[in-house]
Protein backbone atom coordinates (compact mmCIF):
# COMPACT_ATOMS: atom_id res chain seq x y z
CA UNK A 1 0.00 0.00 0.00
CA UNK A 2 1.98 3.07 -1.16
CA UNK A 3 1.71 6.37 0.86
CA UNK A 4 -0.54 8.80 -0.67
CA UNK A 5 0.72 11.40 -2.78
CA UNK A 6 3.19 14.46 -1.42
CA UNK A 7 0.77 17.31 -1.51
CA UNK A 8 -0.94 19.39 0.59
CA UNK A 9 -4.42 18.96 -1.20
CA UNK A 10 -7.73 20.56 -0.33
CA UNK A 11 -8.64 16.97 0.27
CA UNK A 12 -5.99 16.38 3.05
CA UNK A 13 -6.97 19.61 4.39
CA UNK A 14 -10.31 18.57 4.85
CA UNK A 15 -9.42 15.32 5.96
CA UNK A 16 -7.70 16.71 9.12
CA UNK A 17 -10.34 19.07 9.73
CA UNK A 18 -12.88 15.96 9.66
CA UNK A 19 -10.97 14.20 12.30
CA UNK A 20 -9.73 17.20 14.54
CA UNK A 21 -13.73 18.83 15.22
CA UNK A 22 -14.49 15.39 16.87
CA UNK A 23 -11.65 15.40 19.31
CA UNK A 24 -12.55 19.27 19.65
CA UNK A 25 -16.39 18.11 20.69
CA UNK A 26 -14.65 15.41 23.40
CA UNK A 27 -12.68 17.65 25.06
CA UNK A 28 -14.69 20.71 25.47
CA UNK A 29 -17.33 18.27 26.65
CA UNK A 30 -14.95 16.52 28.96
CA UNK A 31 -13.81 20.12 30.24
CA UNK A 32 -17.05 21.49 30.91
CA UNK A 33 -17.61 18.98 33.59
CA UNK A 34 -14.26 19.74 35.43
CA UNK A 35 -14.77 23.52 34.77
CA UNK A 36 -18.59 22.94 36.79
CA UNK A 37 -16.91 20.31 38.95
CA UNK A 38 -18.39 21.84 42.52
CA UNK A 39 -21.40 23.36 40.52
CA UNK A 40 -22.43 19.88 40.10
CA UNK A 41 -21.81 18.54 43.03
CA UNK A 42 -23.98 21.04 44.58
CA UNK A 43 -26.93 19.89 41.77
CA UNK A 44 -26.44 16.12 42.01
CA UNK A 45 -25.39 15.16 45.48
CA UNK A 46 -26.58 16.54 49.27
CA UNK A 47 -25.68 19.43 50.47
CA UNK A 48 -24.82 18.20 53.80
CA UNK A 49 -21.06 18.02 53.29
CA UNK A 50 -19.37 20.19 50.17
CA UNK A 51 -16.01 18.29 50.48
CA UNK A 52 -17.70 15.02 50.05
CA UNK A 53 -19.94 16.40 47.18
CA UNK A 54 -16.60 17.74 45.36
CA UNK A 55 -15.24 14.55 45.89
CA UNK A 56 -17.92 12.89 44.60
CA UNK A 57 -18.12 14.77 41.30
CA UNK A 58 -14.78 14.30 40.78
CA UNK A 59 -15.27 10.52 41.22
CA UNK A 60 -17.86 10.80 38.25
CA UNK A 61 -15.35 12.51 36.22
CA UNK A 62 -13.09 9.48 36.39
CA UNK A 63 -16.31 6.83 35.40
CA UNK A 64 -15.96 8.63 32.06
CA UNK A 65 -11.74 7.59 31.76
CA UNK A 66 -12.37 4.31 33.14
CA UNK A 67 -15.32 3.25 30.37
CA UNK A 68 -12.83 5.17 27.91
CA UNK A 69 -11.17 0.88 27.50
CA UNK A 70 -14.44 -0.83 27.08
CA UNK A 71 -14.84 2.28 24.01
CA UNK A 72 -11.37 1.31 22.76
CA UNK A 73 -12.13 -2.42 23.02
CA UNK A 74 -15.65 -1.84 20.96
CA UNK A 75 -14.88 1.10 18.64
CA UNK A 76 -11.05 -0.31 17.77
CA UNK A 77 -12.50 -3.57 16.77
CA UNK A 78 -15.39 -1.70 14.97
CA UNK A 79 -12.91 0.72 13.35
CA UNK A 80 -10.77 -2.15 11.78
CA UNK A 81 -13.36 -4.14 10.40
CA UNK A 82 -16.22 -1.30 8.65
CA UNK A 83 -13.68 1.61 8.20
CA UNK A 84 -12.62 5.12 9.56
CA UNK A 85 -15.19 6.99 8.52
CA UNK A 86 -18.22 4.90 9.54
CA UNK A 87 -17.05 4.67 13.04
CA UNK A 88 -15.98 8.67 13.49
CA UNK A 89 -19.39 9.46 12.31
CA UNK A 90 -21.21 7.16 15.38
CA UNK A 91 -18.69 8.42 18.14
CA UNK A 92 -19.39 12.02 17.90
CA UNK A 93 -22.86 11.90 17.62
CA UNK A 94 -22.81 9.34 20.79
CA UNK A 95 -20.40 11.61 22.67
CA UNK A 96 -23.09 14.58 21.82
CA UNK A 97 -25.91 12.93 22.69
CA UNK A 98 -24.61 11.91 25.68
CA UNK A 99 -23.69 15.51 26.79
CA UNK A 100 -27.19 16.94 25.55
CA UNK A 101 -29.12 14.75 27.88
CA UNK A 102 -26.70 15.48 31.04
CA UNK A 103 -27.35 19.04 30.10
CA UNK A 104 -31.22 18.13 30.84
CA UNK A 105 -31.06 16.21 33.63
CA UNK A 106 -33.33 17.02 36.98
CA UNK A 107 -30.96 17.53 39.72
CA UNK A 108 -30.61 15.36 43.21
CA UNK A 109 -33.45 18.45 44.65
CA UNK A 110 -35.83 16.85 42.22
CA UNK A 111 -35.45 13.48 41.72
CA UNK A 112 -33.02 12.38 44.58
CA UNK A 113 -30.53 9.57 44.12
CA UNK A 114 -31.73 9.17 41.01
CA UNK A 115 -29.67 11.83 39.48
CA UNK A 116 -26.53 11.24 40.36
CA UNK A 117 -26.88 7.50 39.26
CA UNK A 118 -28.06 9.27 35.65
CA UNK A 119 -25.39 11.70 35.78
CA UNK A 120 -22.91 8.19 36.12
CA UNK A 121 -25.13 6.98 33.34
CA UNK A 122 -24.30 9.17 30.95
CA UNK A 123 -20.51 10.02 31.94
CA UNK A 124 -20.11 6.35 30.96
CA UNK A 125 -21.34 6.96 27.47
CA UNK A 126 -19.23 9.98 27.16
CA UNK A 127 -16.09 7.52 27.76
CA UNK A 128 -16.76 4.80 25.75
CA UNK A 129 -17.59 7.33 22.67
CA UNK A 130 -14.22 9.23 23.87
CA UNK A 131 -12.57 5.76 24.14
CA UNK A 132 -12.97 5.41 19.89
CA UNK A 133 -13.04 9.36 18.88
CA UNK A 134 -9.18 10.01 19.22
CA UNK A 135 -8.04 6.34 17.91
CA UNK A 136 -10.48 6.19 14.89
CA UNK A 137 -9.21 10.07 14.27
CA UNK A 138 -5.31 9.47 14.34
CA UNK A 139 -5.48 6.25 12.25
CA UNK A 140 -7.86 8.24 9.80
CA UNK A 141 -5.66 11.57 9.82
CA UNK A 142 -2.44 9.44 9.49
CA UNK A 143 -3.27 7.18 6.74
CA UNK A 144 -4.41 10.39 4.54
CA UNK A 145 -1.30 12.56 5.42
CA UNK A 146 1.66 12.53 3.21
CA UNK A 147 4.57 10.85 4.68
CA UNK A 148 6.74 14.30 4.98
CA UNK A 149 3.77 15.61 7.41
CA UNK A 150 2.15 13.04 8.97
CA UNK A 151 3.31 13.73 12.48
CA UNK A 152 2.44 17.56 11.90
CA UNK A 153 -1.05 16.11 10.64
CA UNK A 154 -1.84 13.92 13.68
CA UNK A 155 -0.50 16.12 15.97
CA UNK A 156 -3.24 18.44 15.26
CA UNK A 157 -5.60 16.30 17.04
CA UNK A 158 -4.64 16.99 19.91
CA UNK A 159 -3.92 20.94 19.14
CA UNK A 160 -8.21 20.51 18.67
CA UNK A 161 -7.94 18.54 22.17
CA UNK A 162 -6.49 21.94 23.64
CA UNK A 163 -8.92 23.68 21.59
CA UNK A 164 -11.59 22.15 22.78
CA UNK A 165 -10.62 22.20 26.44
CA UNK A 166 -10.02 26.00 26.30
CA UNK A 167 -13.65 26.99 25.04
CA UNK A 168 -14.76 24.44 27.47
CA UNK A 169 -12.79 26.32 30.60
CA UNK A 170 -13.93 29.66 28.81
CA UNK A 171 -17.11 29.51 28.84
CA UNK A 172 -18.42 27.97 31.80
CA UNK A 173 -16.08 30.09 33.68
CA UNK A 174 -17.29 33.36 31.92
CA UNK A 175 -20.94 31.87 33.47
CA UNK A 176 -19.46 31.20 36.77
CA UNK A 177 -17.76 34.65 36.83
CA UNK A 178 -20.84 36.52 35.68
CA UNK A 179 -23.82 34.55 37.30
CA UNK A 180 -25.07 34.39 40.89
CA UNK A 181 -23.95 31.04 42.76
CA UNK A 182 -28.18 30.28 43.23
CA UNK A 183 -28.29 31.13 39.02
CA UNK A 184 -25.32 28.47 38.45
CA UNK A 185 -26.78 25.97 40.04
CA UNK A 186 -30.37 26.76 38.63
CA UNK A 187 -29.62 26.91 35.02
CA UNK A 188 -26.79 28.43 34.15
CA UNK A 189 -24.28 25.00 34.29
CA UNK A 190 -26.51 23.76 31.70
CA UNK A 191 -25.86 26.04 28.75
CA UNK A 192 -22.32 24.32 27.96
CA UNK A 193 -23.56 21.04 28.20
CA UNK A 194 -26.62 21.97 25.62
CA UNK A 195 -23.70 23.36 23.14
CA UNK A 196 -22.86 19.98 22.56
CA UNK A 197 -25.54 19.62 20.31
CA UNK A 198 -25.18 21.78 17.28
CA UNK A 199 -21.42 20.94 17.69
CA UNK A 200 -22.27 17.35 17.28
CA UNK A 201 -24.62 17.66 14.21
CA UNK A 202 -21.40 20.19 12.88
CA UNK A 203 -18.78 17.72 13.33
CA UNK A 204 -21.44 14.71 11.71
CA UNK A 205 -22.12 17.00 8.52
CA UNK A 206 -18.04 17.31 8.22
CA UNK A 207 -17.16 13.72 8.84
CA UNK A 208 -19.95 12.30 6.16
CA UNK A 209 -18.30 14.27 3.52
CA UNK A 210 -15.09 12.55 3.80
CA UNK A 211 -13.57 9.44 2.03
CA UNK A 212 -12.29 6.55 3.67
CA UNK A 213 -8.65 6.14 4.13
CA UNK A 214 -6.88 4.31 1.00
CA UNK A 215 -4.85 2.34 3.34
CA UNK A 216 -8.54 0.94 4.81
CA UNK A 217 -9.96 1.02 1.54
CA UNK A 218 -6.86 -1.40 0.13
CA UNK A 219 -7.14 -4.03 3.02
CA UNK A 220 -10.92 -4.46 2.27
CA UNK A 221 -10.57 -4.56 -1.49
CA UNK A 222 -7.44 -7.65 -0.57
CA UNK A 223 -9.51 -8.96 2.39
CA UNK A 224 -6.96 -8.94 4.22
CA UNK A 225 -9.18 -7.65 7.02
CA UNK A 226 -8.65 -9.28 10.66
CA UNK A 227 -11.94 -11.05 11.63
CA UNK A 228 -11.08 -10.22 15.08
CA UNK A 229 -8.96 -7.16 15.16
CA UNK A 230 -8.70 -7.22 18.96
CA UNK A 231 -7.64 -10.36 19.07
CA UNK A 232 -5.27 -10.10 16.24
CA UNK A 233 -3.81 -7.17 18.34
CA UNK A 234 -3.21 -8.82 21.16
CA UNK A 235 -1.63 -12.31 19.97
CA UNK A 236 2.01 -13.18 19.47
CA UNK A 237 4.68 -11.92 21.61
CA UNK A 238 5.90 -8.75 19.09
CA UNK A 239 2.36 -7.44 19.56
CA UNK A 240 2.76 -7.88 23.11
CA UNK A 241 5.16 -6.04 23.68
CA UNK A 242 4.26 -3.07 21.50
CA UNK A 243 1.00 -2.88 23.65
CA UNK A 244 3.14 -2.92 26.97
CA UNK A 245 5.43 -0.37 25.36
CA UNK A 246 2.62 1.83 23.86
CA UNK A 247 1.01 1.85 27.20
CA UNK A 248 3.87 3.03 29.32
CA UNK A 249 4.78 5.76 26.52
CA UNK A 250 1.36 7.38 27.22
CA UNK A 251 1.78 7.80 31.03
CA UNK A 252 3.15 10.77 31.36
CA UNK A 253 1.27 12.16 28.80
CA UNK A 254 -2.05 11.05 30.69
CA UNK A 255 -0.72 12.22 33.76
CA UNK A 256 0.30 15.78 32.64
CA UNK A 257 -2.29 16.81 30.07
CA UNK A 258 -5.21 15.41 32.33
CA UNK A 259 -3.80 17.22 35.34
CA UNK A 260 -3.96 20.78 33.56
CA UNK A 261 -7.89 19.69 32.39
CA UNK A 262 -9.16 18.12 35.70
CA UNK A 263 -6.61 19.24 38.68
CA UNK A 264 -5.96 22.50 38.08
CA UNK A 265 -9.28 24.09 38.02
CA UNK A 266 -10.56 22.78 41.79
CA UNK A 267 -6.33 23.47 42.64
CA UNK A 268 -6.38 27.00 41.61
CA UNK A 269 -9.84 27.39 43.77
CA UNK A 270 -8.75 25.42 46.69
CA UNK A 271 -5.34 25.07 47.34
CA UNK A 272 -3.89 28.16 46.10
CA UNK A 273 -7.09 29.96 47.39
CA UNK A 274 -7.39 31.91 43.84
CA UNK A 275 -10.76 33.63 43.28
CA UNK A 276 -12.59 35.55 40.33
CA UNK A 277 -10.97 35.29 36.97
CA UNK A 278 -7.69 34.37 38.61
CA UNK A 279 -9.26 30.97 40.00
CA UNK A 280 -9.71 30.55 36.08
CA UNK A 281 -6.33 31.80 35.06
CA UNK A 282 -3.88 28.48 35.79
CA UNK A 283 -5.87 25.98 33.58
CA UNK A 284 -5.89 28.80 30.83
CA UNK A 285 -2.24 29.64 30.90
CA UNK A 286 -0.88 26.37 30.85
CA UNK A 287 -3.46 25.45 28.28
CA UNK A 288 -2.41 28.10 25.93
CA UNK A 289 1.59 27.17 26.48
CA UNK A 290 0.79 23.47 25.45
CA UNK A 291 -1.31 24.67 22.58
CA UNK A 292 2.05 26.40 21.25
CA UNK A 293 4.30 23.69 22.30
CA UNK A 294 1.73 21.17 20.53
CA UNK A 295 2.33 22.62 17.01
CA UNK A 296 5.66 23.51 17.36
CA UNK A 297 6.33 19.78 18.78
CA UNK A 298 4.34 17.71 15.77
CA UNK A 299 5.99 19.87 13.03
CA UNK A 300 9.67 19.44 14.70
CA UNK A 301 9.08 15.41 15.10
CA UNK A 302 8.87 16.08 11.32
CA UNK A 303 12.09 16.94 11.39
CA UNK A 304 14.15 15.39 13.70
CA UNK A 305 12.04 12.57 14.86
CA UNK A 306 9.25 11.31 17.05
CA UNK A 307 11.90 10.15 19.34
CA UNK A 308 13.64 12.91 20.11
CA UNK A 309 11.12 15.16 20.95
CA UNK A 310 9.53 12.55 23.38
CA UNK A 311 12.73 12.11 25.05
CA UNK A 312 13.14 16.00 25.52
CA UNK A 313 10.36 16.55 26.78
CA UNK A 314 9.99 13.26 29.04
CA UNK A 315 12.73 14.51 30.47
CA UNK A 316 12.00 17.94 31.21
CA UNK A 317 8.60 16.72 32.79
CA UNK A 318 10.92 14.76 35.25
CA UNK A 319 13.59 17.42 35.97
CA UNK A 320 11.32 20.69 35.71
CA UNK A 321 7.82 19.51 37.39
CA UNK A 322 9.20 19.91 40.72
CA UNK A 323 10.34 23.54 40.23
CA UNK A 324 7.12 24.30 38.08
CA UNK A 325 5.30 23.40 41.09
CA UNK A 326 7.39 25.36 43.29
CA UNK A 327 6.46 28.64 41.62
CA UNK A 328 2.80 27.73 41.08
CA UNK A 329 2.26 27.51 44.98
CA UNK A 330 4.54 30.15 45.73
CA UNK A 331 1.79 32.53 46.28
CA UNK A 332 2.72 35.05 43.63
CA UNK A 333 1.17 35.18 40.38
CA UNK A 334 3.83 36.05 38.27
CA UNK A 335 5.61 33.42 39.43
CA UNK A 336 3.06 30.78 40.00
CA UNK A 337 2.41 31.99 35.63
CA UNK A 338 5.91 31.29 34.64
CA UNK A 339 5.63 27.91 36.49
CA UNK A 340 2.54 27.29 34.56
CA UNK A 341 4.27 28.12 31.23
CA UNK A 342 7.05 25.67 31.77
CA UNK A 343 4.89 22.86 32.70
CA UNK A 344 2.37 23.38 30.31
CA UNK A 345 5.21 23.44 26.93
CA UNK A 346 6.65 20.39 28.30
CA UNK A 347 3.52 18.45 28.54
CA UNK A 348 2.33 19.80 25.09
CA UNK A 349 5.67 18.88 23.25
CA UNK A 350 5.15 15.41 24.83
CA UNK A 351 1.45 15.38 23.97
CA UNK A 352 2.36 16.77 20.34
CA UNK A 353 3.76 13.28 19.23
CA UNK A 354 2.62 10.51 21.33
CA UNK A 355 -0.37 9.53 18.68
CA UNK A 356 1.52 9.76 15.86
CA UNK A 357 4.24 7.35 16.86
CA UNK A 358 1.82 5.11 18.93
CA UNK A 359 -0.42 4.90 15.25
CA UNK A 360 3.02 4.43 13.30
CA UNK A 361 3.54 1.33 15.67
CA UNK A 362 1.10 -0.51 14.49
CA UNK A 363 0.02 -2.26 10.84
CA UNK A 364 -3.28 -1.26 9.18
CA UNK A 365 -5.08 -3.77 9.69
CA UNK A 366 -4.92 -3.54 14.06
CA UNK A 367 -4.04 -0.10 13.51
CA UNK A 368 -7.12 1.66 15.57
CA UNK A 369 -7.44 -1.21 17.62
CA UNK A 370 -4.27 -1.11 19.00
CA UNK A 371 -4.03 2.61 19.50
CA UNK A 372 -7.35 2.20 21.44
CA UNK A 373 -6.28 -0.37 23.34
CA UNK A 374 -3.33 1.08 24.83
CA UNK A 375 -4.18 4.97 24.53
CA UNK A 376 -6.95 3.97 26.75
CA UNK A 377 -5.80 1.96 29.28
CA UNK A 378 -3.05 4.49 29.72
CA UNK A 379 -5.23 6.99 29.93
CA UNK A 380 -8.30 5.62 32.46
CA UNK A 381 -5.14 4.75 34.67
CA UNK A 382 -3.00 7.12 35.02
CA UNK A 383 -5.24 10.41 33.45
CA UNK A 384 -9.14 9.84 34.79
CA UNK A 385 -8.08 9.12 38.49
CA UNK A 386 -5.54 11.98 38.52
CA UNK A 387 -8.11 14.74 40.06
CA UNK A 388 -9.56 12.43 42.68
CA UNK A 389 -6.17 11.23 43.44
CA UNK A 390 -4.65 14.11 43.71
CA UNK A 391 -6.98 16.02 45.68
CA UNK A 392 -7.30 13.18 48.32
CA UNK A 393 -3.80 13.11 48.47
CA UNK A 394 -3.57 16.87 48.69
CA UNK A 395 -6.03 16.70 51.75
CA UNK A 396 -4.51 13.92 53.11
CA UNK A 397 -0.34 15.26 53.34
CA UNK A 398 -1.47 18.65 53.35
CA UNK A 399 1.17 18.97 50.67
CA UNK A 400 0.56 21.48 47.65
CA UNK A 401 3.27 19.46 45.51
CA UNK A 402 1.70 16.14 45.20
CA UNK A 403 0.76 16.86 41.32
CA UNK A 404 4.39 17.44 40.87
CA UNK A 405 5.97 14.14 42.35
CA UNK A 406 3.02 11.80 40.83
CA UNK A 407 4.20 13.41 36.62
CA UNK A 408 8.10 12.83 38.12
CA UNK A 409 7.08 9.34 39.11
CA UNK A 410 5.11 8.71 35.98
CA UNK A 411 7.88 10.36 33.55
CA UNK A 412 10.41 7.17 35.26
CA UNK A 413 7.95 4.72 33.91
CA UNK A 414 7.53 6.72 30.56
CA UNK A 415 11.29 7.22 29.75
CA UNK A 416 12.32 3.75 29.34
CA UNK A 417 10.04 2.81 26.45
CA UNK A 418 10.84 6.07 24.39
CA UNK A 419 13.93 4.73 25.31
CA UNK A 420 13.34 1.76 23.13
CA UNK A 421 11.52 3.21 20.51
CA UNK A 422 11.99 3.10 16.62
CA UNK A 423 12.29 5.70 14.84
CA UNK A 424 9.05 6.24 12.66
CA UNK A 425 8.92 9.56 11.34
CA UNK A 426 9.87 9.70 7.59
CA UNK A 427 9.17 6.00 7.05
CA UNK A 428 5.94 4.51 5.73
CA UNK A 429 3.28 3.54 7.87
CA UNK A 430 3.33 -0.11 8.80
CA UNK A 431 1.44 -2.79 6.56
CA UNK A 432 2.36 -6.01 8.11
Amino acid sequence: MPEVDRTTSRAVRRTVLGGVVGSFVEFYEFSVYAVLAATLAAVFFPAADPATGLLSSLAVFAVAFFARPLGGFVWGAVGDRIGRKRTLALTVILMSVATTLMGVLPGYATIGVAAPVLLIVLRFLQGVSAGGEISGAVSFIAEHSPVHRRGLYVGLISVGSVVGTLLGSVFPGILLLTLSTEAMQAWGWRLPLLLALPMGVIGLYIRRRLDETPHFTALREERARAANPVGAALRGGENRRLLVRSFLLIAVNAASFYMIVGYLPSFASKSLQLTGYQAFAPSLIALTACLVAEVLGAWWSDRIGRRTVLLVSGVGLLVLSYPSFLLITSGSFGLIAVGLVVFGLLAGGYAAVTNSTLTEMFPTRVRVSGHGITYNLSVALFGGSAPYLLTWLGAVTGSSLVGAFYVMILAVVSLPAVLRLRETAGRPLRTE
